[in-house]
């Protein structure tokens, strides 16, 4: 699926934008705090940094040679590779940037921020998967990334952590799906 720059910018502040107005709603709503982000910010930055790490790397295998020989790895590779990296092929680099800010953004403070609070972490986790669902090992994938991020939620005590390494996360990936990865045309490095 191959869309024009703007289509992707469009429609990152459509789905993310509305992902932080649910949020604030529903926050208001139910009478949850989202801020302040974190009564920690040295901290939970280095947190937030540190805690992209494990996702990168599995990300990073996930799209390797090796994660071929592997039954939900390999269909997963595929479609990363070809249906996620094709939705952004247009994008620049500043445009990856922003779609990973509003990604972090609005969906931590829906899903974790409000979801995960009146909800609990298992269902919040569950509904990331279903909401991201590209494939069935996609879901599953982005499920365990819910509740690793959930984890970080709670052990953190605010939001800015997991913020953090979610917008790191989708933008070291996206950045490696648009630069790194050799596609059919020839492109990427």
């Amino acid at each position: 699926m191959e869309l024009s720059r703007s289509h992707i910018i469009a429609l990152a502040f459509l789905f993310e934008g509305a992902a932080l107005l649910i949020a604030a709603l529903l926050a208001n709503y139910l009478d949850i705090s989202l801020l302040p982000l974190s009564y920690h910010p040295v901290r939970d930055v280095v947190i937030g940094f540190a805690g992209t790490i494990p996702p990168f790397a599995f990300f990073l295998f996930s799209v390797s040679k090796r994660a071929d020989r592997i039954p939900v790895l390999g269909p997963l590779k595929k479609i990363v590779l070809t249906e996620v990296g094709a939705i952004f092929r247009n994008s620049g680099l500043n445009d990856l940037v922003v779609i990973s800010l509003l990604a972090g953004v609005g969906e931590e403070l829906l899903f974790r921020g409000v979801i995960q609070v009146r909800f609990g972490i298992v269902f919040a986790s569950v509904l990331f998967g279903v909401l991201h669902f590209v494939s069935p090992a996609y879901a599953i994938v982005t499920a365990i990334m819910g509740l690793y991020l959930g984890i970080i939620f709670h052990i953190s005590g605010g939001l800015l952590a997991p913020v953090i390494i979610h917008f790191l996360y989708d933008l070291a990936a996206l950045v490696y799906l648009k630069y790194y990865v050799k596609t059919e045309e020839g492109e990427g490095g």
